[in-house]
């Protein structure tokens, strides 16, 4: 049955919190966390999620137990997995994937896949933000959210960040500028050269450093851009840190400049500035959310495109956007 608005809060005394598998995407689900523990401050919550983005969760007090879904596994090994959720016996299952998982666990009580006000029900259309579509399945169940950062840093990864830093030549009263160059899609990542000739005009400034941030897979094309800056005022992290410890680097930042990314949503949640170069994806639905970011992105007729290929094999969306529009933007929002 689905949680009626009259039912005791009382009687929720554990929770199933199915989110997704890729880390940005699980970063714009961690308000309907914030949401759940706000509302039922004593009841256990209990994690289903993908195996990239388990560390989100590793270290967050609000989290009883993580439960890691392998898509992969056999018909065999997903019934036992299953059967293992069944027997939590949960008073309530929210699910982020829309999938029939609360069903099959046995969830006394679920949020509707189909997000509906009154009688009528929304298209996806009339939903943009991600952020705000996940927050849209829980009011069906009179939970309302507040406002807040919703990633939870542990004050050892702060402080070892901090000595880190510290250790990299980027001192208290330094401005720090992130950079994010990478993204999950090709499509989605500006041009190298671009990101050379910002760095080098930052680095110019008296008091500013720059930090490289990324994962494993962009650690070769961070070294290229390091190479060419050739300057002690970049520090190149990238997949030199842990999901966990990259939250205290993200929060560090006086602004991140990035593209359609993970690191741009953990900065978002944590009100870091954000400047983020957009081409191929809508930031109506995947932007940053601060007063104070802005999008960076060009008014063309096939943007955005939401396609994996540039059909047009020119990539024009992003190779447009200059260097000099990103350091007036910085220089904007950094003001």
């Amino acid at each position: 049955m689905y949680l009626g608005r009259f039912m005791k809060l009382s009687r929720v005394s554990k929770i199933l919190f199915i989110t997704l598998s890729n880390i940005g995407d699980v970063i714009l689900t961690l308000p309907v966390l914030s949401a759940l523990k706000d509302n039922f401050p004593d009841a256990k919550i209990d994690i289903l999620v993908g195996p990239r983005p388990e560390q989100v969760f590793r270290k967050d007090p609000r989290v009883n137990k993580i439960f890691i879904y392998d898509k992969h596994a056999s018909l065999r090994g997903k019934a036992g997995f299953i059967k293992r959720l069944r027997n939590e016996r949960y008073d309530l299952a929210v699910d982020m994937r829309s999938s029939l998982f609360p069903f099959f666990i046995g969830a006394r009580c679920r949020a509707p896949i189909i997000i509906c006000r009154g009688q009528a029900c929304l298209p996806p259309t009339e939903l943009k933000h991600k952020r705000l579509l996940h927050l849209e399945k829980i009011k069906p169940l009179g939970i309302e959210y507040r406002k807040q950062k919703n990633i939870y840093i542990d004050e050892k990864d702060r402080e070892k960040i901090k000595a880190l830093l510290n250790d990299k030549g980027a001192g208290r009263n330094d401005i720090i500028i992130g950079i994010g160059h990478g993204a999950k899609s090709p499509l989605k990542q500006w041009k190298k050269q671009g990101f050379i000739e910002v760095i080098n005009s930052i680095l110019k400034q008296p008091g500013y450093k720059v930090v490289l941030i990324g994962d494993v897979n962009e650690m070769a094309s961070s070294e290229g851009i390091s190479h060419a800056v050739n300057n002690p005022g970049l520090i190149d992290l990238t997949g030199k840190t842990s999901l966990n410890e990259l939250f205290p680097i993200i929060e560090r930042f006086d602004l991140l400049l990035t593209c359609d990314s993970a690191g741009m949503h953990i900065a978002s949640d944590l009100g870091v500035r954000v400047v983020a170069v957009f081409g191929p994806t809508d930031p109506e639905e995947y932007g940053p959310m601060g007063d104070k970011d802005i999008v960076i992105r060009k008014s063309l007729k096939c943007s955005p495109c939401k396609k994996a290929q540039c059909e047009f094999g020119t990539h024009e969306c992003m190779e447009t956007i200059s260097a000099e529009e990103i350091l007036s933007t910085i220089k904007e929002v950094l003001e």
